[in-house]
């Protein structure tokens, strides 16, 4: 989802405001957003079609919330630990709501 195509959404006034995932892997020190629509999650894209990154979530609430966007999930993603110690494929990932 582009970002122009998210500020057209949220100016369109539904009264719902989208999921935001704020993505970290371990081992990156920028985040990447994904948008909840239509029950699938979206990359958040610029003009250019290029995912936009965030150096900080302070980064991160310039952008969302003069948009109305008062909260985000942090997912903590680690790629590192893929299976469990039985081999079968863990959930390597924790989730956070974070205020902005």
């Amino acid at each position: 989802m582009k970002l122009t195509q998210l500020k057209h959404w949220l100016k369109a006034g539904h009264g719902q405001v989208p999921k935001c995932i704020l993505n970290s892997y371990a081992g990156c020190s920028d985040y990447l957003m994904e948008i909840e629509f239509k029950q699938q999650l979206e990359p958040l894209k610029n003009d250019n079609d290029e995912m936009m990154r965030f150096q900080s979530i302070e980064q991160v609430k310039e952008l969302l919330h003069p948009l109305g966007i008062t909260s985000v999930v942090l997912r903590v993603i680690d790629p590192y630990d893929e299976f469990s110690p039985d081999g079968k494929v863990s959930s390597c990932q924790e989730d956070m709501i974070i205020s902005l």
